[in-house]
């Protein structure tokens, strides 16, 4: 089962819901026919800004030349994948605050505004979200931007900007590896005093943020010993030559046979020309039923947008961009000419063979 569901493009990025999110859609569109229309138009606002929040994570990626896969929604935050992560720290840090940053922004704007019709007091109760007139939505929307932006950068718990913050701070004096192996322990600690005190009083949106934390926490601490044990080794130290590519015009039936023939599941798709079109894989043609096989190209299945990497990449940035892109297979591309394929097991057996290497000395 996917965790998350695309539901369109904003700027070029991919946008898609995590289905908590979906799941908190569900209850509140039932909560909001079934007693009070206030929580659907709730939802709109943090929808709007949660996205907001990405998309200016996003834009300030962009200008140091780093792509965006998708942006990932959740009720609390969202997640902005990147192709790559920063290598400078300062980068990082930048990318981290933009977000809260935004909503700090929003919240000072918004503040002015009911200052200036004479409203402030509408702030108060600060956890009131009640919506009752165009004021106490413009309230609620400064409420909802202060305390998103509060607590994304001051939990300092990866992968939550405070998280990052946290750690491109420590990386400006200890590095990168070791300031990513302290953070990711704080984050740890920090996901399970969430859990202690979801259950205690009880809340289970606590239970659920301290479940995301650690789980964010433990795919950091991977990455680190990916790193650790692909350190220094390349692309075209490990990928595939002589790559079996075939025609967008060939049909799904010799696309079958091919795979059969083979045993591999995927492959790249080259126009006469030579030209990179696409990738295609098992899972493209068995979401076409087997009668129609015959008269269906490899062009009408294919996946277009496909990602790749050079020989000259680090083996270690190739395997982030598969597990952020939830691709098994990367063709490799130098001077516009495909000159390998890197796959999920060639990165995993790579890392196991390494690992008894070094468990070795």
């Amino acid at each position: 089962m996917r965790d998350s569901y695309r539901i369109g493009r904003i700027l070029g990025i991919p946008v898609e819901l995590h289905v908590s999110f979906l799941l908190l859609l569900l209850l509140v569109f039932i909560y909001s026919i079934a007693v009070n229309f206030q929580a659907f138009i709730y939802l709109v606002l943090l929808f709007t800004v949660v996205t907001l929040h990405e998309l200016s994570h996003s834009v300030v990626a962009r200008r140091y030349g780093i792509a965006i896969n998708r942006i990932t929604l959740l009720p609390f935050g969202g997640i902005a994948s990147m192709e790559e992560l920063p290598k400078n720290p300062v980068q990082e840090l930048k990318i981290a605050v933009a977000g809260p940053g935004f909503n700090f922004i929003m919240s000072a704007v918004t503040l002015g505004v009911l200052y200036v019709f004479d409203s402030l007091s509408l702030i108060f109760p600060l956890f009131d979200f009640s919506i009752s007139s165009p004021m106490t939505l413009l309230a609620v929307f400064f409420k909802v931007n202060l305390l998103l932006g509060v607590f994304n950068l001051f939990v300092p718990a990866l992968p939550m900007d405070g998280g990052r913050v946290f750690r491109s701070l420590l990386a400006l004096r200890l590095g990168f590896n070791t300031a990513t192996e302290i953070a990711t322990g704080i984050a740890k600690m920090i996901a399970v005093l969430f859990a202690l005190l979801g259950v205690l009083l009880p809340n289970l949106w606590l239970v659920f943020i301290a479940f995301f934390v650690y789980l964010g926490a433990v795919q950091e601490s991977e990455m680190l010993r990916v790193n650790f044990l692909l350190s220094g080794m390349k692309v075209r130290d490990l990928m595939t030559h002589g790559v079996v590519s075939v025609s967008p015009d060939i049909t799904l039936e010799e696309l079958a046979e091919l795979m059969l023939e083979r045993k591999h599941m995927g492959y790249p798709v080259l126009s006469d020309g030579g030209r990179l079109e696409g990738i295609v894989t098992f899972t493209d043609l068995s979401k076409v039923p087997r009668g129609e096989w015959g008269r269906t190209r490899v062009a009408d299945v294919m996946s277009r947008e496909v990602l790749t990497v050079t020989s000259d990449t680090d083996a270690s940035e190739a395997f982030l961009t598969l597990a952020r892109a939830g691709v098994g297979r990367l063709p490799v591309v130098d001077d516009g000419v495909l000159t390998g394929i890197l796959s999920r097991t060639d990165l995993l057996r790579a890392l196991e063979v390494m690992r008894l290497k070094r468990l070795g000395q």
